[in-house]
């Protein structure tokens, strides 16, 4: 008993011992965030060359897209992107981007910044007339300009899918 006490002790100042460090600044106003929010109004009016202004021209996409199980998905280019967008805005109406949580953006130490927001997007089919809602986190990596540079994107695909047929 009197080890597991002895083992205790130190564990505990091991887990006090921790010096603090900060890696950098997190704001939850920020000129980055209403880029965010611009994007996401382009998008319900089906602006893809609106949208496309506010990217680096070699910005990386990364995360979702069309891949087989199993494999790594490629990143994506500007102009494949823009494609995907005007798949949506030509294939869905009524679509809307809703914050499902307050955006933040972080501003790290060794300079990059990213917002992380959340979405719900809900859209219906123009051929089947069916409805989805899709929550959709991204996070996107500014430059020093103002320009986005990176976008992780994460959503689940199924409802769309679903309503597609």
């Amino acid at each position: 008993m009197r080890k597991l006490f002895i083992v205790f002790i130190l564990i505990s100042n091991a887990a006090f011992a921790q010096k603090m460090s900060q890696t950098g600044i997190v704001y939850k106003k920020h000129p980055d965030i209403e880029t965010m929010r611009k994007l996401a109004a382009l998008y319900e009016k089906g602006d893809a060359d609106g949208m496309a202004k506010f990217y680096d021209e070699k910005v990386q996409f990364i995360g979702m897209g069309r891949y087989v199980i199993g494999t790594t998905p490629k990143n994506r280019t500007l102009a494949e992107a823009k494609d995907g967008w005007k798949n949506v805005i030509n294939n869905w109406k009524d679509l809307k981007m809703t914050e499902s949580q307050p955006p933040v953006a972080l501003q790290y130490n060794n300079g990059s910044l990213v917002v992380q927001s959340w979405w719900i997007i809900s859209l219906t089919n123009k051929k089947t007339g069916k409805k989805a809602a899709v929550d959709m986190v991204l996070f996107d990596e500014f430059n020093k300009d103002g320009k986005i540079i990176s976008q992780r994107q994460y959503y689940d695909p199924n409802q769309m899918i679903d309503a597609a047929k």
